[in-house]
């Protein structure tokens, strides 16, 4: 058995041995299993935006007759987040972990998870559904419901050419050299925005903060309600054992605080604790007019899965690149062990994740808990990927979790994303300002993209106004065109 792993894995050549790359594993998932709770809660949010702009409501003021649809809808997300994850929402959200971390066991035999990535599933929710749905509804292509849980397809077939995209970049090293070409400092401050971002989602799920006569006001109210309560007790438990270096501190606090709210009435158990998986958030349910309608809107289909490919573009080497160096996986060139193999399992699983039914995979830096267990090799990812598919028939419990366990989870994402800015120099203000920029307009605009955009556009024009043109990167210029068109385009619509 023992020769078996050792040749598919690469356990032996790594110095390590069967019972390190388990426990490693495990740890790892322990640590990535809050995305199961997480990822179904922020995407099905985001289709609740939309849903509620298709029928002339408040999304608070949704009418109970749609709540079968919505829990559908979660429940897809779920089980699809727990395969991508195994292979590359919930049931989505299982799937996609599953399948992802399963190709990077498989063919890169490297110890990183994947799941559905945060900032990448916030765009998708906040920012890629509601403008579908706008411009499903003002093209009369789809109305009321329908033209949201349209927009999901849509969504998600920018996330399959967003895939198309990253193994047309993978090949040959382009990917890595086009990273290179763009500014360090814009990088950091679109990561440091995007963390922000997902903070301030947290805020207002928990409901601290809400739309105001101005942007965004303290909401006082907020504080006569029991669920605050138990998000500051999920908040405060989490941020100790984060604080103390416990392992699986999000899982932890988020299950503690679903507990706490099944014990006050707040939260209904399933009637069910198993159900056999349906992917009703795949594109492949409806593929013909998927594609054709996203072609039909590929004035604002292109922009979106470009942007999100700048999104996700940013994440990877990063990621990659600590993790290996963390995991003494880098040869005496410099350069990390099957790094080709890593990128194209990566490419493939963003590939799978939208046939799945979830939104983008990404590699987590997560993986650096299993990494401290001694995991090297491509036996901690199969591990990761065997406990994400093995959660999928528990989707129905997956859904009861309620968006006041997972908030002061998004709250303290943002805290991982924070140590970036402090990497940001300001020896060239021409850079330092755009990454500013970045990291202020991404959660003000309440959009991702029309942050990346704003930070790549104020680059050039700074650089060309103080005279800098020559330090200007060109990759860049190329993308601020490209933004400029997608704004554009956006007065259009």
């Amino acid at each position: 058995m023992a020769s078996v792993l050792d040749k598919i894995f690469e356990v032996k050549a790594r110095n390590s041995r069967a019972n390190i790359e388990i426990i490693s594993g495990l740890t790892t998932f322990l640590s990535m299993a809050y995305i199961l709770f997480v990822n179904p809660s922020i995407l099905t949010s985001g289709f609740q935006i939309a849903l509620a702009n298709a029928i002339g409501v408040s999304p608070n003021s949704i009418p109970q007759s749609y709540e079968p649809l919505i829990q559908s809808v979660k429940l897809g997300f779920t089980v699809a987040t727990a395969t991508a994850a195994g292979v590359a929402t919930l049931i989505a959200t299982a799937t996609a972990a599953g399948v992802a971390t399963l190709i990077m066991a498989l063919l890169a035999r490297l110890p990183f998870g994947l799941a559905p990535g945060m900032g990448e599933n916030a765009f998708i929710a906040f920012t890629v559904i509601p403008a579908f749905t706008i411009t499903v509804i003002s093209q009369h292509i789809a109305s009321g419901s329908q033209a949201a849980f349209l927009a999901i397809y849509l969504s998600l077939v920018s996330v399959f050419f967003n895939g198309i995209l990253f193994l047309i970049f993978s090949i040959g090293g382009i990917r890595e050299a086009i990273l290179n070409a763009i500014p360090e400092d814009l990088r950091l401050g679109i990561s440091t925005g995007i963390g922000l971002f997902i903070s301030f989602i947290g805020f207002t799920n928990l409901g601290i903060i809400r739309a105001g006569g101005a942007i965004i006001e303290f909401n006082a109210q907020s504080f006569t309600s029991i669920s605050l309560y138990l998000g500051l007790i999920g908040f405060f438990l989490a941020a100790a054992l984060l604080s103390l270096r416990i392992i699986g501190s999000f899982l932890i606090s988020i299950i503690t605080t679903t507990i706490l709210g099944v014990l006050l009435g707040l939260v209904s158990l399933p009637s069910s604790p198993l159900l056999i998986p349906t992917y009703s958030t795949s594109i492949l349910n409806d593929l013909p007019t998927s594609f054709y309608t996203y072609f039909s809107l590929f004035n604002i289909g292109f922009p979106i899965a470009f942007s999100l490919f700048l999104v996700d573009f940013f994440d990877g080497i990063g990621t990659i690149t600590g993790l290996a160096n963390k995991a003494g996986l880098v040869n005496k060139e410099g350069k990390i062990v099957n790094i080709d193999k890593a990128l194209y399992s990566d490419a493939a699983a963003s590939i799978l994740a939208s046939l799945i039914g979830t939104s983008t995979t990404v590699i987590y830096i997560e993986s650096s808990t299993g990494i401290e267990m001694g995991g090297r090799s491509g036996l901690t990812s199969f591990v990761i990927s065997l406990l994400f598919l093995a959660s999928i028939p528990f989707s129905p419990i997956f859904t009861i979790v309620p968006s006041f366990a997972t908030a002061p989870i998004l709250i303290l994402v943002g805290l991982l994303f924070l140590g970036m800015a402090s990497k940001i120099k300001f020896e060239d203000l021409t850079e330092t300002i755009p990454a500013f920029i970045a990291i202020i307009s991404i959660p003000f605009t309440y959009s991702i993209t029309d942050g990346i955009g704003l930070s790549f556009i104020s680059y050039v024009v700074l650089k060309v106004i103080t005279g800098r043109i020559k330090t200007m990167k060109p990759v860049a210029v190329v993308i601020a065109v490209l933004f400029s068109i997608y704004f554009a385009l956006l007065t259009k619509l």
